[in-house]
């Protein structure tokens, strides 16, 4: 997945079922969140955030929440590991 669309996703999903408070200019907001998809602490917390955050939740869309996750730990891998593949 792009990551400018999987940071619309990602609002978009928070927004829907109330992950977390989000306040101010949405397309702000999603521009954020793509631009700190190069922060490798960025991406792990925010996949814990969302995680303690739809623990609880039971009517979520956990097929959509899911591919959310799934798709942050490539990224998150994919910076943990960016130095390792030069060597």
């Amino acid at each position: 997945m792009e990551r400018k669309e999987l940071a619309n996703d990602i609002v978009d999903f928070a927004l829907e079922y109330g992950v977390f408070n989000i306040s101010g200019q949405i397309c702000d907001i999603k521009r954020r969140i793509e631009e700190q998809f190069i922060d490798f602490e960025f991406v792990e917390g925010l996949i814990n955030m969302i995680i303690v955050k739809t623990k609880d939740k039971n009517d979520i869309d956990t097929g959509r929440l899911i591919e959310l996750l799934i798709e942050l730990e490539k990224i998150r891998l994919e910076l943990e590991y960016k130095d390792s593949n030069n060597s």
